[in-house]
């Protein structure tokens, strides 16, 4: 079942978000033709304190997948370690639309 996933990532800026996806996908933004297995639906944008990524992937474990063989290993190479990894809010998509 797709799901919707919502990550708030406090105190990351929008140079930070870039650098990450610099080093996923050799560049910013993300190719639609790099986009990674299971990955529907991608955006991000600023928050009060920090940044929003809102994905809808075709599975939690599509996206689970990634975020630990590639965007943790991304993230701790531009933020540093330390502090604990985000903790993702899951969504049952039940229609997604596309407008014309």
């Amino acid at each position: 079942m797709a799901v919707g996933v919502l990550l708030n990532l406090p105190g990351v800026t929008q140079e930070q978000y870039e650098q990450v996806n610099e080093k996923l996908f050799g560049q910013y933004p993300m190719p639609a033709d790099k986009a990674p297995d299971g990955c529907v639906m991608h955006s991000a944008g600023p928050s009060e304190d920090g940044w929003y990524v809102y994905d809808i992937w075709e599975s939690p474990e599509h996206f689970q997948r990634f975020g630990e063989e590639q965007v943790g290993p991304a993230m701790a190479e531009v933020l540093g370690g330390g502090g604990p990894p985000p903790q993702p809010q899951f969504f049952p998509i039940h229609n997604f639309v596309i407008a014309a």
